[in-house]
C-alpha cells in the first residue's frame, strides 16, 4: 500500500524520541554512574578545588563515558543472542530488534576511534590508561569473561584504571592504599552480582554466561566477607597514612555503613544485579556518599586535635 511523503514524515517525526531513547539505552547512560571513579583523582590532588582542575576531570568523565559505552556496544552485540534468553536483558535494544545490528556497529566505529583520540589530546598518560581499559575489555568481551574469577578482575581493574586516570588528568599523587581499597571494593560488587545473577537465572544461568555454573552460592558467601575486610582496612590505611588528618578516621564508619548498606540491599531487592542503581535510586547510600564527601573536603589535611 502506498504511504504519501506527509503520513511517512509524521511516522518519522513520532518515531524519533523513542530512537532517541533507544540508542540511550544501548550507551547505558544509567551505567555512566559508574565513572565518578575518575573524579576520585580529584581527591588527591594538591588542587582539590581548583577550577582547571575540575574541568578536566569532567572532561575525563564524559570521555570515559565515551569508551565505557562503547564497551558496552560491543558487549551488546557479542552477547545478542544470550542476552534474549534472560528475562531482563531480552529488553535491551539489540536483542528486542529496537535497533538494527549494523546501526550499532556503525555507532560503535563512530564512538570509540573519536573518544580515544580525544583521550590522548587531554593528557597521553590518559589516553594510554584508556587505550588499557578498552583493549583489556575487548579481551573481557572476547573471551575472557568465560573465565570464573578472571571475569569480575578484570572488572574490578577497569574501576581502579577509571581511577588513575583520574589521578593523572590533574596530576595527582597515586596512592596504592586507595586505588586498593577501590579494587576490593568492587571485587565485592562483582560477586554480588554473580550471585544475583545465579539466583535471578536458576537452571538456565549457563546459557547466559559460561562460566556462572562455575560459581556457587555457598563459595560467594564465604569470599565477600573477606572482600568486606579487606576494602575497610585497605580504606583505614589510606585515611590513616597518606591523608595528613587523623580526624579523618571519622569517614571510616561512614565507610562501613556504605558496604552493610549495599550489602543488605543486594540480599534483599535486585540491586544486586545492577551496582549503579545504588547510586540513582537508594538515598541512604546517596545521602552517606554526600556525607562523606563533605566530612573528607572539610577535614583533609587539618591536623589532629
Amino acid at each position: 500500500m502506498h504511504v504519501s511523503p506527509k503520513v511517512e514524515e509524521t511516522r518519522l517525526y513520532i518515531e524519533k524520541p523513542h530512537m532517541i531513547r533507544h540508542y540511550l539505552q544501548l550507551f547505558r547512560m544509567k551505567q555512566w554512574t559508574k565513572n565518578i571513579f575518575v573524579f576520585s583523582g580529584l581527591l588527591l590532588s594538591p588542587d582539590m578545588l581548583d577550577l582547571a582542575a575540575g574541568g578536566r576531570s569532567l572532561l575525563a568523565f564524559v570521555l570515559f563515558c565515551g569508551i565505557s559505552s562503547s564497551i558496552y556496544i560491543l558487549n551488546d552485540i557479542v552477547d545478542i543472542e544470550k542476552d534474549r534468553l534472560h528475562p531482563k536483558k531480552k529488553f535491551r535494544p539489540l536483542p528486542a530488534g529496537s535497533i538494527k545490528l549494523r546501526h550499532a556497529f556503525a555507532a560503535l566505529l563512530l564512538l570509540c576511534p573519536c573518544t580515544l583520540a580525544a583521550s590522548f589530546w587531554l593528557s597521553p598518560q590518559f589516553g594510554c590508561v584508556t587505550a588499557a581499559y578498552f583493549l583489556l575489555n575487548l579481551s573481557y568481551s572476547l573471551k575472557l569473561k568465560e573465565y570464573v574469577f578472571v571475569d569480575i578482575i578484570i572488572i574490578s581493574t577497569g574501576f581502579v584504571l577509571r581511577a588513575l586516570s583520574g589521578i593523572f588528568v590533574v596530576h595527582g599523587r597515586v596512592s596504592l592504599w586507595f586505588l586498593l581499597s577501590i579494587a576490593f571494593l568492587t571485587l565485592f560488587l562483582g560477586l554480588n552480582k554473580r550471585k544475583k545473577e545465579i539466583l535471578t537465572l536458576a537452571e538456565d544461568s549457563r546459557h547466559h554466561r559460561k562460566n556462572l555454573d562455575k560459581y556457587s552460592i555457598g563459595l560467594i558467601n564465604e569470599i565477600i566477607p573477606m572482600l568486606t575486610s579487606c576494602t575497610i582496612l585497605s580504606y583505614s590505611f589510606f585515611i590513616i597514612y597518606e591523608t595528613g588528618s587523623k580526624l579523618m578516621i571519622v569517614t571510616i564508619p561512614m565507610a562501613l555503613y556504605g558496604i552493610l548498606r549495599y550489602q543488605y540491599l543486594a540480599s534483599r531487592t535486585d540491586y544486586g544485579e545492577s551496582p549503579e542503581l545504588v547510586l540513582l535510586k537508594d538515598k541512604p547510600i546517596v545521602l552517606i556518599m554526600l556525607l562523606w564527601l563533605v566530612v573528607y573536603v572539610s577535614l583533609l589535611g587539618q591536623p589532629f586535635l
